[in-house]
């Protein structure tokens, strides 16, 4: 329908899918970007179903008020000859203002999607209730680590089980019921539902679908703190999981979270079975919470080595320390489900790399990327920055746009991830826009680190007269001025106005050996 519709109507529906068809997030979207294109677009409108409904309707909005405005001036004036003055006059002046239709046309479709929903859940909860008793369901929810775990526990789950698992970001409960009805089947065994939250009730909607026998709660943070406003909010909703699980539920907990652990006892029913899981190894908590008895990271294979108390020597294909407790969480899970230690073995061979999730790519010029591009949380940066130490050997490059819903806590939390990249990052590559300064405040307001301090890596000591940068800030990639700062060597820092401008920039600026990391990516509602 490219061809048909005007880039400026296609643009103002556009805007509407990015806020997933919330009326007052795209007035306010519109309000901060207009309603016309201004410069380019990471993405363009997906025509879905419900977007080429929402089209069609709106035209014929359109052609109503043209045919009404026509007779109206018939009517006021006498004159037939007027009507197509008027209509004519009516198409031009509304042409350009088609977000007032499409607004008009949601609150016309609200009662009808609303009931097209619940009959797509009803539909969904009863297939899930004629499924195989044996029929074994997953829940996975939290603020992050969600889609990690889901595949982690595909990979090894699926040796000994039929396991199927919501694709990509699948993860609302009309998304969740439309797959269901589609994908599956009476052979499914297992099946592991990543569960998003962005308002109180999403996931207890999901639960209400498919209520799960088995619940992982990963980590609770400020992600989506814009919409739900304060942290209660926040866990109250991710606990859902474990309040809509089914009776005598097993919960798993991560209990490197320490918001999941001051309130997870607050949502427990007296049946559930409580485990929890760990990335910090079996010293940590007298080897009754995790498997793990030893891990270290191996920089050339890119993997954990680890040795599980249960079967001997494992190595996991995942840049993260969090994958430790990943596959712990699912050596629990597997043995709840009876495999073997050698099936979950050979599952955790099978474990690769998640797109956009540090995932790791060897380019031209022995350049390590580290595509983290789909994280946008701040333990997930947290980790990153910690993979990114790791590599002492190599310039380490780092660019970001920062986070978005955040919240009140925005600019706390970038000042963060400046106080944890400065010492780590050779070069901190940012994205000129409402939250990056607060990154480069926090690197420039860092304190001075010595010899043995965890955030260098090695512990080495920083010399004292390091030539770091200062404001004014790089300016499309030329430097500005340094000076000189006594304390950790912080990064260079550079500037681009825009994320394309940043790529296209880094053929400037990337050497041999050097490894980059790509942290997070905003779309066009957040530029």
């Amino acid at each position: 329908m490219d061809f048909i519709v005007p880039k400026f109507i296609r643009y103002q529906l556009y805007l509407l899918q990015l806020e997933n068809y919330e009326l007052g997030r795209y007035w306010k979207l519109l309000f901060k970007k207009g309603p016309w294109p201004r410069g380019e677009q990471r993405k363009e409108l997906v025509w879905s179903v419900k977007a080429k409904a929402m089209m069609l309707m709106a035209v014929a909005l359109h052609g109503f008020v043209i045919i009404f405005s026509g007779l109206i001036t018939v009517i006021l004036t006498g004159s037939i000859g007027n009507f197509f003055v008027a209509a004519v006059i009516a198409a031009i002046i509304l042409s350009p203002f088609y977000f007032l239709l499409f607004s008009v046309v949601l609150l016309l479709l609200k009662p009808f999607d609303s009931l097209a929903k619940k009959r797509l859940a009803i539909r969904a909860k009863s297939k899930i209730g004629n499924m195989p008793p044996d029929l074994k369901i997953i829940g996975v929810a939290g603020s992050y680590g969600k889609t990690t775990m889901k595949e982690v526990l595909g990979k090894v789950l699926g040796i000994r089980f039929k396991v199927l698992a919501t694709p990509d970001s699948v993860n609302t409960p009309v998304g969740i019921a439309r797959w269901i009805l589609n994908k599956v089947t009476d052979e499914t065994q297992v099946l592991i539902v990543e569960m998003g939250e962005h308002y109180a009730g999403d996931i207890g909607e999901i639960c209400d679908i498919a209520k799960p026998n088995i619940a992982v709660v990963t980590g609770i943070n400020e992600s989506h703190l814009e919409r739900m406003k304060n942290m209660e909010t926040v866990a109250s909703t991710i606990f859902e999981i474990v309040s809509g699980s089914e009776p005598g539920a097993v919960v798993l907990l991560n209990a490197d979270d320490k918001r999941v652990m001051d309130n997870y006892k607050k949502f427990i029913w007296p049946d559930h079975k409580v485990e929890k899981y760990s990335a910090k190894g079996g010293s940590a908590f007298g080897g009754q919470i995790s498997n793990i008895k030893y891990q270290k990271f191996n920089t050339e294979k890119l993997c954990w080595e680890a040795e599980l108390e249960s079967f001997g020597k494992i190595e996991v294909n995942l840049l993260g320390e969090y994958a430790l407790g990943d596959v712990d969480a699912a050596v629990k899970i597997g043995k709840n489900l009876g495999m073997s230690d050698d099936e979950l073995k050979r599952g955790i061979t099978n474990i690769k790399p998640v797109e956009h999730r540090l995932q790791p790519i060897k380019s031209a010029g022995e350049v390590l990327v580290i595509d983290d591009a789909y994280n946008g949380n701040p333990d997930g940066v947290g980790e990153a920055i910690k993979v990114l130490s790791r590599f002492t050997n190599r310039r380490k490059i780092y660019i970001t746009p920062g986070l978005v819903e955040m919240g009140n806590s925005s600019a706390e939390v970038h000042r963060q991830i400046g106080r944890e990249l400065a010492g780590v990052a050779d070069v901190a590559i940012f994205i000129r826009n409402s939250v990056t300064g607060f990154v480069e405040e926090g690197i420039q307001t860092s304190p001075s680190r010595f010899a043995g301090h965890p955030s260098l890596p090695g512990g080495e000591a920083p010399r004292l007269s390091e030539k770091t940068s200062s404001s004014p800030p790089f300016q499309g990639g030329v430097p500005a001025s340094a000076g000189e700062v006594v304390g950790v060597k912080k990064p260079q820092i550079i500037w681009f106005d825009s994320a394309l401008e940043a790529h296209a920039g880094l053929k400037n600026i990337l050497k041999p050996g050097d490894v980059v990391m790509f942290q997070n990516d905003w779309g066009d509602q957040y530029i």
